[in-house]
């Protein structure tokens, strides 16, 4: 394009674009968010489908890292549905960039441990299987299929370096602050769009359970970003507010794990670490009952009634069909014999939908990844994406769609990248050649850093 190197290279114009990119976020969000609350979607569907399209072109060919940027941004934005096809903008956006990165760059590969690739094929494997068993590739269906490959996806290609990664450290984090910031206001003005009075949710987010998931895993992920220090301590202290707003029980014993990790777990040796996850999570359930009535929770005694039906009706629904499941999208239980519910237990829904070996596909993923992340040596550990693992394991013992859910593969795709950096590399001792012809070919090996 005639001139866009040097309107790449300018500073004003550059800044000048991000506003733009972030005013138009806004309002293509608020656009589709009023189209939902109002019932008239048809009437926002042109003109929202539009400007969006023209932000993410010029986005696009100004830095193709702003166009990464912004799909990462709608992760959080559950809420939000391309009106006439229903389907979720996150996960178009997502696909979009998926298929972009992997055309971008064919040849630009890294390594992947073999458990991640053998875990998605066996996902999506199973996930067909059970499909065809169960209830055939009906809409639904084929919707949720679409959902595990793009899950699987996107874990591989972050983890392959397709993505650049601080730019979807960054979206994350303006997509985590701008949901807050409306269900912030929408909690001081009294609107409460799903029903939960009181609790956090607002435009974007779609519930206060999933809201204090992604604050929590997704803010994790995205806090290096910023500066240590001061700063970095301030914008913890403002992303506290917002998932302390959502009362999420679930969320708060995954944020217990998280503060215990990070002042012992993080300083033992991986089997010691190990050790102290296994018998804090023997102990999720007694907290959880421990903290019920207290304070804010006080008034949730019905909940918990109705939370425990909701569990053994889960149950009940693993073990009827334990091999195979009930197929893809299967995610509502019958309770009280007329009420429809979602799962509250993220294990007990794969298990359901996808079978026993689907669950232990999943498990073994996050629990390998985890293994791996704690066995690095001290100086090259991450404790931000440790602690976002952990949140994601711990909360899925609380709420039904975790483990299969888009900040599960973010934060995947995030620590087999760590894994894999030249630096943790095992080190190769370079043997002397007796071959005396040719000239001497230099190596260049990776380096390694020495292990305390």
């Amino acid at each position: 394009m005639i001139g866009m190197k040097g309107f790449d290279q300018s500073a004003g114009r550059r800044n000048l674009l991000m506003v733009l990119w972030c005013v138009g976020i806004l309002f293509v969000g608020v656009s589709i968010g009023t189209a939902i609350q109002t019932g008239r979607r048809s009437a926002f569907m042109i003109p929202v489908i539009a400007i969006g399209i023209s932000i993410l072109i010029a986005v696009f060919a100004t830095h193709r890292n702003f166009f990464y940027a912004t799909t990462f941004a709608t992760v959080p934005m559950t809420s939000l549905m391309i009106p006439g096809v229903k389907l979720p903008l996150n996960e178009v956006m997502l696909t979009s960039a998926l298929l972009l990165a992997i055309s971008q760059n064919p040849g630009n590969l890294r390594r992947l441990p073999i458990f991640a690739k053998v875990t998605a094929g066996l996902l999506l494997g199973m996930m067909i299987i059970s499909a065809a068993l169960a209830n055939g590739f009906d809409l639904p269906t084929t919707k949720r299929l679409g959902h595990m490959a793009l899950f699987c996806g996107l874990y591989l290609a972050i983890a392959a370096g397709l993505f650049p990664l601080r730019s979807i450290q960054k979206g994350l984090l303006v997509g985590i602050s701008v949901a807050s910031a409306f269900g912030v206001i929408y909690l001081i003005a009294g609107i409460a769009p799903k029903g939960y009075s009181g609790r956090l949710t607002g435009l974007f987010f779609g519930d206060p359970n999933p809201a204090a998931l992604m604050i929590l895993a997704l803010g994790m992920l995205s806090i290096e970003i910023i500066p240590s220090g001061g700063r970095r301590i301030s914008v913890i202290a403002l992303l506290c507010v917002p998932f302390l707003l959502t009362q999420s029980r679930g969320a708060l014993i995954g944020l217990g794990f998280c503060v215990a990790w990070w002042f012992l777990g993080r300083r033992l040796k991986p089997g010691a670490g190990l050790a102290l996850l296994g018998v804090t999570v023997g102990i999720v359930s007694v907290l959880k009952e421990t903290v019920q009535n207290i304070g804010v929770f006080s008034s949730r005694s019905g909940s918990d009634i109705l939370r425990g039906a909701i569990l053994s009706r889960s149950f009940e629904s693993a073990r009827k069909n334990f091999w195979f499941g009930d197929g893809p999208g299967f995610n509502v239980l019958s309770v009280f014999s007329q009420y429809d519910y979602f799962f509250h237990n993220s294990y007990l829904a794969v298990i359901s939908e996808g079978g026993v070996v689907s669950a232990i596909a999943v498990v073994t993923l996050l629990i390998m990844t985890l293994i791996r992340m704690i066995a690095l040596p001290a100086t090259l550990r991450n404790p931000w994406f440790e602690m976002a693992l952990i949140s994601i394991l711990v909360i899925a013992f609380h709420l039904g769609e975790v483990l299969l859910d888009l900040p599960a593969a973010i934060v995947v795709g995030f620590c087999l990248y760590w894994i894999d950096r030249p630096e943790t590399r095992p080190s190769q001792p370079i043997r002397p050649s007796n071959r005396l012809t040719g000239p001497t070919r230099q190596v260049n090996w990776p380096r390694v850093a020495p292990v305390p």
